[in-house]
Protein backbone atom coordinates (compact mmCIF):
# COMPACT_ATOMS: atom_id res chain seq x y z
CA UNK A 1 0.00 0.00 0.00
CA UNK A 2 1.13 3.29 -1.04
CA UNK A 3 1.89 6.01 1.49
CA UNK A 4 2.47 8.99 -0.78
CA UNK A 5 0.30 12.01 0.95
CA UNK A 6 0.64 13.75 -2.32
CA UNK A 7 -1.98 11.98 -4.49
CA UNK A 8 -5.74 13.16 -2.99
CA UNK A 9 -6.12 9.38 -2.93
CA UNK A 10 -5.04 7.52 -0.19
CA UNK A 11 -4.35 4.02 -0.86
CA UNK A 12 -5.41 4.03 -4.49
CA UNK A 13 -2.39 1.75 -5.39
CA UNK A 14 0.39 2.14 -8.41
CA UNK A 15 -2.86 0.85 -11.15
CA UNK A 16 -4.76 3.76 -10.32
CA UNK A 17 -1.88 6.08 -11.11
CA UNK A 18 -1.59 4.70 -14.27
CA UNK A 19 -5.59 5.70 -14.89
CA UNK A 20 -4.73 9.17 -14.05
CA UNK A 21 -1.91 9.78 -16.43
CA UNK A 22 -2.45 12.48 -19.59
CA UNK A 23 -3.44 11.39 -23.02
CA UNK A 24 -2.40 13.58 -25.98
CA UNK A 25 -4.83 13.68 -28.93
CA UNK A 26 -3.78 14.65 -31.99
CA UNK A 27 -6.45 17.16 -33.38
CA UNK A 28 -7.64 16.28 -37.07
CA UNK A 29 -7.37 19.77 -37.66
CA UNK A 30 -3.86 20.96 -37.32
CA UNK A 31 -1.24 19.62 -39.62
CA UNK A 32 2.07 18.28 -38.34
CA UNK A 33 4.57 20.30 -40.25
CA UNK A 34 7.00 18.36 -38.32
CA UNK A 35 5.99 15.01 -39.64
CA UNK A 36 7.47 13.46 -42.60
CA UNK A 37 4.86 13.70 -45.39
CA UNK A 38 2.54 15.14 -43.72
CA UNK A 39 2.84 18.38 -45.03
CA UNK A 40 0.05 20.03 -45.67
CA UNK A 41 0.86 21.92 -48.77
CA UNK A 42 4.30 22.44 -50.36
CA UNK A 43 5.47 25.53 -51.84
CA UNK A 44 4.20 25.21 -55.29
CA UNK A 45 1.18 23.69 -54.50
CA UNK A 46 0.31 26.79 -51.74
CA UNK A 47 1.09 29.25 -54.74
CA UNK A 48 -1.33 27.66 -57.27
CA UNK A 49 -4.49 27.48 -54.73
CA UNK A 50 -3.74 31.17 -53.99
CA UNK A 51 -3.63 31.91 -57.45
CA UNK A 52 -7.56 32.86 -58.38
CA UNK A 53 -9.07 31.03 -61.18
CA UNK A 54 -9.56 32.29 -64.25
CA UNK A 55 -13.05 32.71 -65.45
CA UNK A 56 -13.98 31.81 -69.24
CA UNK A 57 -15.98 34.69 -70.94
CA UNK A 58 -19.54 34.97 -70.77
CA UNK A 59 -20.85 34.80 -74.47
CA UNK A 60 -23.91 37.44 -74.95
CA UNK A 61 -26.94 35.90 -74.71
CA UNK A 62 -26.12 33.23 -71.97
CA UNK A 63 -29.21 33.58 -69.37
CA UNK A 64 -28.00 33.33 -65.77
CA UNK A 65 -30.85 32.61 -63.27
CA UNK A 66 -33.16 35.35 -65.12
CA UNK A 67 -31.05 37.37 -66.41
CA UNK A 68 -29.67 37.98 -69.91
CA UNK A 69 -26.48 39.53 -70.93
CA UNK A 70 -26.83 41.23 -74.03
CA UNK A 71 -23.93 42.99 -75.71
CA UNK A 72 -24.03 46.54 -76.96
CA UNK A 73 -25.99 45.80 -80.40
CA UNK A 74 -28.84 43.87 -78.55
CA UNK A 75 -29.12 46.81 -75.88
CA UNK A 76 -29.08 48.96 -79.02
CA UNK A 77 -32.25 46.85 -80.38
CA UNK A 78 -33.81 46.10 -77.60
CA UNK A 79 -34.32 49.63 -76.38
CA UNK A 80 -36.00 50.59 -80.35
CA UNK A 81 -33.23 52.35 -81.16
CA UNK A 82 -30.47 51.80 -84.14
CA UNK A 83 -27.61 49.71 -83.96
CA UNK A 84 -24.67 51.40 -82.23
CA UNK A 85 -26.91 53.84 -80.78
CA UNK A 86 -26.80 54.52 -76.91
CA UNK A 87 -30.21 54.45 -74.62
CA UNK A 88 -29.16 58.52 -74.14
CA UNK A 89 -29.53 58.91 -77.71
CA UNK A 90 -32.64 56.91 -78.79
CA UNK A 91 -34.18 58.60 -75.61
CA UNK A 92 -33.44 62.14 -76.89
CA UNK A 93 -34.39 61.72 -80.61
CA UNK A 94 -37.76 62.81 -81.12
CA UNK A 95 -40.85 60.97 -81.77
CA UNK A 96 -42.89 64.15 -83.68
CA UNK A 97 -41.19 66.49 -86.33
CA UNK A 98 -42.98 69.68 -87.40
CA UNK A 99 -42.76 70.68 -91.27
CA UNK A 100 -43.51 73.85 -91.94
CA UNK A 101 -44.48 75.48 -95.11
CA UNK A 102 -41.96 76.26 -97.90
CA UNK A 103 -43.27 79.67 -98.27
CA UNK A 104 -44.90 81.80 -96.59
CA UNK A 105 -46.86 85.05 -97.72
CA UNK A 106 -45.66 88.13 -95.78
CA UNK A 107 -48.78 90.59 -96.47
CA UNK A 108 -51.62 90.23 -94.74
CA UNK A 109 -54.96 88.69 -96.16
CA UNK A 110 -57.04 91.58 -98.04
CA UNK A 111 -60.22 89.04 -99.26
CA UNK A 112 -61.61 86.01 -100.65
CA UNK A 113 -62.56 84.58 -104.10
CA UNK A 114 -64.87 81.67 -103.42
CA UNK A 115 -65.83 79.18 -106.37
CA UNK A 116 -69.25 79.31 -106.99
CA UNK A 117 -69.40 77.37 -110.17
CA UNK A 118 -66.94 75.37 -111.70
CA UNK A 119 -65.04 71.79 -110.45
CA UNK A 120 -63.83 73.86 -107.88
CA UNK A 121 -67.54 74.61 -106.41
CA UNK A 122 -67.49 75.26 -102.52
CA UNK A 123 -63.39 76.10 -102.08
CA UNK A 124 -62.13 79.32 -101.63
CA UNK A 125 -58.51 81.21 -102.11
CA UNK A 126 -57.26 84.05 -100.03
CA UNK A 127 -56.53 87.17 -102.16
CA UNK A 128 -53.45 89.55 -100.39
CA UNK A 129 -52.30 93.10 -99.97
CA UNK A 130 -50.58 94.06 -103.43
CA UNK A 131 -50.90 92.45 -106.69
CA UNK A 132 -51.91 88.67 -107.17
CA UNK A 133 -51.62 86.44 -109.87
CA UNK A 134 -54.23 84.04 -111.05
CA UNK A 135 -53.98 80.84 -112.86
CA UNK A 136 -54.05 76.74 -112.13
CA UNK A 137 -50.18 76.68 -111.46
CA UNK A 138 -49.68 75.91 -107.57
CA UNK A 139 -47.13 78.94 -107.89
CA UNK A 140 -50.23 81.42 -108.47
CA UNK A 141 -50.76 83.13 -105.48
CA UNK A 142 -54.08 82.87 -106.24
CA UNK A 143 -53.88 78.93 -107.54
CA UNK A 144 -56.97 77.67 -108.97
CA UNK A 145 -56.30 74.02 -109.44
CA UNK A 146 -59.48 72.14 -108.95
CA UNK A 147 -59.24 70.61 -112.87
CA UNK A 148 -60.24 73.44 -114.74
CA UNK A 149 -57.77 73.21 -118.00
CA UNK A 150 -59.30 76.44 -119.46
CA UNK A 151 -57.85 78.63 -117.15
CA UNK A 152 -53.99 79.05 -117.87
CA UNK A 153 -51.54 77.64 -115.73
CA UNK A 154 -49.53 81.21 -114.91
CA UNK A 155 -51.11 84.84 -114.97
CA UNK A 156 -54.47 84.51 -116.21
CA UNK A 157 -55.71 87.79 -114.61
CA UNK A 158 -54.78 89.76 -111.69
CA UNK A 159 -56.36 90.76 -108.70
CA UNK A 160 -54.68 93.97 -106.85
CA UNK A 161 -55.45 95.80 -103.94
CA UNK A 162 -53.96 99.36 -103.31
CA UNK A 163 -53.70 99.64 -100.13
CA UNK A 164 -53.45 103.72 -100.23
CA UNK A 165 -56.65 104.18 -102.24
CA UNK A 166 -58.39 101.12 -100.00
CA UNK A 167 -59.48 99.61 -103.63
CA UNK A 168 -59.41 96.31 -106.02
CA UNK A 169 -58.51 95.93 -109.04
CA UNK A 170 -59.37 92.77 -111.95
CA UNK A 171 -57.61 93.03 -114.71
CA UNK A 172 -56.57 90.80 -117.47
CA UNK A 173 -52.80 89.06 -117.81
CA UNK A 174 -52.77 89.13 -121.71
CA UNK A 175 -53.74 85.11 -122.26
CA UNK A 176 -55.75 84.39 -125.37
CA UNK A 177 -58.61 83.43 -122.90
CA UNK A 178 -60.66 86.23 -121.51
CA UNK A 179 -61.61 87.19 -117.92
CA UNK A 180 -65.10 88.55 -117.33
CA UNK A 181 -66.73 90.81 -114.67
CA UNK A 182 -70.05 90.02 -114.26
CA UNK A 183 -70.65 89.07 -117.76
CA UNK A 184 -68.23 91.68 -119.33
CA UNK A 185 -64.78 91.30 -120.56
CA UNK A 186 -62.34 92.91 -119.08
CA UNK A 187 -59.44 94.66 -120.96
CA UNK A 188 -58.25 97.20 -118.61
CA UNK A 189 -58.32 97.53 -115.01
CA UNK A 190 -61.26 97.37 -113.66
CA UNK A 191 -62.43 98.41 -109.93
CA UNK A 192 -63.72 95.47 -108.62
CA UNK A 193 -66.10 95.72 -105.78
CA UNK A 194 -68.37 93.14 -103.01
CA UNK A 195 -69.79 90.48 -104.38
CA UNK A 196 -69.07 90.85 -107.75
CA UNK A 197 -68.72 87.55 -109.79
CA UNK A 198 -66.05 86.59 -111.77
CA UNK A 199 -65.63 84.37 -114.77
CA UNK A 200 -62.72 82.87 -115.57
CA UNK A 201 -62.29 79.68 -118.10
CA UNK A 202 -65.55 77.40 -116.76
CA UNK A 203 -65.13 78.98 -113.04
CA UNK A 204 -66.96 81.86 -111.53
CA UNK A 205 -65.60 83.24 -108.60
CA UNK A 206 -67.89 85.29 -105.69
CA UNK A 207 -65.17 88.18 -104.46
CA UNK A 208 -65.53 89.16 -100.61
CA UNK A 209 -63.54 92.29 -99.43
CA UNK A 210 -61.63 92.11 -95.97
CA UNK A 211 -59.90 95.71 -96.42
CA UNK A 212 -61.65 98.27 -97.97
CA UNK A 213 -63.10 101.82 -96.22
CA UNK A 214 -63.72 100.36 -93.18
CA UNK A 215 -60.59 98.33 -92.60
CA UNK A 216 -56.93 98.28 -93.19
CA UNK A 217 -54.15 96.95 -91.78
CA UNK A 218 -52.26 99.94 -91.39
CA UNK A 219 -55.58 101.02 -89.14
CA UNK A 220 -55.52 100.70 -85.33
CA UNK A 221 -58.03 98.76 -84.42
CA UNK A 222 -60.03 99.80 -81.29
CA UNK A 223 -61.73 96.90 -78.76
CA UNK A 224 -65.47 96.26 -79.26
Amino acid sequence: MSSDPGNGYGDSGDDDLEERKTRVVQRSDIVDRSAPGKDGATPEATTEEARPQEIAPIAAGTIIGRTRLMSGHEQSLAGGGVPGSTPTMNMTQPKTQYVHGASVDSDPVAGWVVVVKGPGRGNFRPVFVGMNSVGRDASQRVSLSFGDDSISREEHAFITYDEEQRCFYLQHGGKSNLVRLGGHPVLSPTELKANDFIRIGRTTLLFVPCCGPDFSWTDEVQEA
